[in-house]
């Protein structure tokens, strides 16, 4: 972290809570810097119904700035219906009316919880996506042993092909996740 140059592109965060925020708001400050990411207010609980009543709003902002480098970032849980269910709620609220704007809209479901990517990020091997692991990701927060900081730079630390092969098999929604937001700087790069 720190030695990339950000891009220049101004970027929406929809996103649940407050954790969610905590790990992908300083990711996509370090991939195109720290004042041009907004975050979509939301209420104290949050939650997935306001994320999904988010969803057209972030297209619109894309869709209306055509010429503009713009982009936005979708983050939802995947609770209960996991990676797939998550995307297409999220592609049947989306509004598409033709036009590629996809590229320009990042989807991120962390599954079940984003816990479970912050454990994973943290170094935690021995994790699922269909597990709950907020309260041991609490517990390790305590201790000192896991952060969301601690996350944000795993995030950037580069991996060998056995780790990017470990991600993929057992935590598929956060291996497509990195791939949405490598999407979404491919974009900004031009």
């Amino acid at each position: 972290m720190g030695d990339k140059v950000p891009r220049k592109l101004r970027c929406w965060l929809a996103c649940e809570d407050l954790e969610q925020e905590n790990l992908f708001r300083p990711i996509l400050q370090e991939m195109f810097g720290k004042h041009r990411i907004r975050v979509l207010p939301r209420k104290p609980n949050g939650g997935v119904a306001f994320v999904l009543q988010q969803v057209e709003k972030c297209y619109q902002f894309v869709r209306q700035r055509p010429q503009e480098s713009v982009g936005a970032l979708i983050v939802v849980d995947g609770d209960e219906v996991g990676l797939e269910g998550r995307l297409a709620e999220i592609a049947a609220k989306s509004g598409a009316k033709g036009g590629n704007f996809d590229e320009r809209v990042a989807k991120c479901i962390p599954s079940r919880t984003v816990e479970t990517s912050e454990m994973w990020l943290c170094g935690e091997r021995d994790l699922n996506e269909t597990t709950e692991y907020k309260d041991a990701f609490r517990r390790e927060v305590q201790r000192g042993r896991m952060s969301s900081g601690k996350a944000v730079l795993a995030w950037f630390t580069s991996r060998s092909a056995h780790d990017v092969a470990l991600e993929k098999a057992l935590l598929p929604a956060l291996a497509h996740g990195r791939k949405e937001l490598g999407r979404l700087e491919k974009f900004a790069k031009g």
